[in-house]
């Protein structure tokens, strides 16, 4: 078996990526870089921010890159990005004609049911993401419906709670649809991959890190709650602007932790601001000593990535839920540890409970 992860942005790929490395390091490319061939590997197509035409060309090529027996679409926990078209085109690429869909990741807050995805309890239209985002709708069949020219399906959560025995012959029957599933926790998500897996039939998995979880546990691949090896010093690069990282670095600096932030830099163009932050922490860790480099947003991490000349990148496995550690090549950094986060969630002490503890480790 092998099996290529296709994500839209490099903290997703990193976050879903890290949960498969049971087995060791799981190689990650960012596009345009030729993916590594390995029985499990991660494309970032880096195409959540591109037109919708580059982005299904970037998808439509993956299988020929890194042709697998099994694919997985990570897409974003609020359906952020060209969801719709991207499923469609690995699909088609992959010769596909059955998928099972679920953005739920119950341990961030976003579930689904009656087809509704819900943040916290609150439909995503309504939320300050959907806003932002413009989301037409909080159903995921209509925004699938919208940008995929296939038979849907919905699968209700009472047939999930029912069991994969059951569900089983149910998937089996929605064969040729592309099926849209309720999860309400993590069992909810394992039910789902247990039942399509053990249907038979060849299809493409969509789906957050929850689902992505509950796939790697499936294969036995499950790494979780992984330390980050004892030292002293790390550098935050805080590339979002949403509340809850704006919470996180405001904490971490009253901690007195070295941290460079998109909040400090006007709000111009994201792009000028994610190469602006990783020009800075490249000046840093020329200059300064450090153990390791967190990274929240998924632009601002590759904008580091790039300003290092990271020549490999290694996803060593998720200390947190939605977090990822992972390992940069690079010319001055051989094996720098990176850890990496998606900037719309996570207490406010998130970064100075698990990088103050590490240094405490480290002193001990």
């Amino acid at each position: 078996m092998s099996l290529t992860i296709v994500a839209d942005d490099l903290t997703g790929a990193c976050d879903t990526g890290s949960l498969f490395a049971g087995e060791g390091p799981v190689p990650l490319a960012i596009w345009p870089a030729a993916p590594i061939r390995a029985a499990v590997s991660v494309v970032d197509t880096e195409s959540r921010a591109a037109g919708a035409d580059d982005a299904v060309a970037r998808v439509a090529r993956v299988p020929a890159l890194a042709p697998a027996t099994r694919y997985f679409a990570k897409i974003d926990s609020t359906l952020r990005g060209h969801v719709g078209l991207e499923v469609d085109a690995l699909m088609r690429a992959a010769g596909l004609t059955t998928a099972l869909v679920c953005p739920a990741f119950p341990a961030q807050g976003r579930v689904v049911i009656e087809r509704l995805l819900l943040v916290d309890g609150v439909p995503l239209a309504a939320t300050p993401t959907g806003r932002s985002a413009a989301a037409s709708s909080s159903s995921v069949v209509d925004v699938l419906r919208a940008r995929i020219d296939r038979p849907l399906a919905w699968i209700p959560l009472d047939e999930v709670r029912a069991g994969a025995a059951r569900l089983t012959p149910r998937i089996g029957r929605l064969a040729g649809t592309v099926m849209v599933a309720d999860a309400e926790t993590d069992a909810d998500l394992e039910t789902l991959v247990d039942a399509a897996l053990g249907s038979g039939i060849a299809m493409l998995l969509a789906g957050s890190a929850g689902l992505g979880r509950a796939l790697a546990c499936h294969l036995s691949l499950l790494r979780e709650n992984v330390e980050l090896s004892p030292g002293g010093r790390w550098l935050l690069v805080a590339g979002s602007r949403h509340p809850a990282t704006c919470a996180q670095v405001a904490a971490a600096r009253a901690a007195g932790l070295c941290v460079i932030a998109a909040p400090d830099a006007p709000a111009d163009d994201r792009h000028a601001v994610a190469r602006r932050l990783a020009a800075e922490a490249r000046t840093l860790l020329e200059r300064e000593s450090f153990d390791g480099v967190a990274v929240t947003g998924g632009e601002t991490a590759r904008a580091l990535c790039e300003a290092l000349g990271a020549d490999a990148i290694e996803l060593i496995g998720p200390p947190r839920h939605g977090l990822a550690l992972a390992r940069l090549s690079t010319p001055r950094h051989p094996a720098l540890p990176l850890l990496t986060k998606a900037g719309g969630f996570g207490e406010p002490d998130l970064f100075v409970s698990m990088l103050l503890a590490v240094a405490a480790r480290g002193s001990a």
